[in-house]
């Protein structure tokens, strides 16, 4: 079996360490990785954040679209004929802006080898609203905003389902960023509801996983957070990924060096 992080980040991406993404590599290499995708956040439309400082905060700017796969492709120069590294990027699904995204991907689409597609905001108090920023921010505007856990919940998991039907031109994988990002903040509020819990309450979920070929991020950043500690994949999910043999494939989600490479033995464990 290959080694491989499938989901990094760079020295581009302005919420990191910070470090050269030179060092993250030859950390993976270190750790015995042979292929390291390199996943910075794709640039987000200007009128869902109209502030270009802001909106850098969180994802490459237009501008630096280029420079960033320019940036790999003199990474695979030095360190090619020691690990394989792919250039990749990781797109926010956000309901409203799918034409966006098409657009988008099709204009990169020869400068990526992997694409991983990720859920981090779905429809709160005054649009848009992130569900892993901050316990705060996801109190003011989720769950003050639906009034219970329960119905924030139903709402991520319904724009999952809407995620999972899009179709978004890229032939050559099909993977979805932690799919259970929801959880992050899940020790934070304690009334996380226990139907989460039930494994029957994914069945028609990882069946839609399965039937249109995702491929699934075991994502350990997860198990960094003091308001989760668990991988964005809990017991149910992967019930069902094993019992419907949907693939599994480590991310280390790494900001840095200290994270590169981190609990993959967990997730050998885990997925086994």
């Amino acid at each position: 079996m290959v080694k491989w992080d499938t989901h990094t980040h760079s020295q581009f991406c302005k919420h990191g360490s910070g470090e050269e993404t030179a060092l993250m590599v030859e950390k993976a290499i270190d750790l015995g990785f042979t292929r390291y995708s390199i996943s910075e956040h794709a640039p987000l439309p200007e009128s869902f954040i109209p502030d270009p400082a802001r909106r850098s905060e969180f994802t490459l700017l237009s501008s630096e679209v280029d420079d960033y796969f320019s940036h790999i492709k003199e990474l695979k120069k030095i360190y090619g004929n020691r690990i394989e590294i792919l250039s990749g990027l990781e797109i926010d699904y956000l309901s409203g802006f799918e034409q966006y995204t098409f657009e988008f991907i099709k204009t990169y689409q020869n400068d990526l080898d992997d694409l991983i597609i990720s859920l981090h905001c779905i429809d709160g108090k005054g649009g848009l609203r992130s569900v892993d920023y901050t316990p705060d921010d996801f109190k003011d505007g989720l769950l003050n905003y639906y009034g219970s856990i329960n119905t924030v919940y139903s709402i991520y998991w319904e724009t999952v389902k809407k995620m999972l039907d899009m179709d978004f031109g890229f032939s050559k994988m099909k993977r979805i960023g932690h799919i259970g990002l929801i959880n992050k903040f899940s020790n934070k509020f304690p009334w996380v509801s226990e139907w989460m819990n039930d494994v029957g309450f994914f069945e028609n979920i990882f069946s839609q996983v399965q039937s249109n070929g995702w491929t699934l991020e075991f994502n350990a950043a997860g198990m960094t957070k003091g308001y989760n500690g668990n991988a964005y994949l809990t017991e149910p999910m992967l019930y069902w990924c094993k019992k419907m043999n949907i693939d599994i494939l480590y991310g280390s989600d790494s900001h840095g060096t200290e994270m590169v490479g981190m609990y993959y033995d967990n997730y050998l464990e885990l997925t086994g």
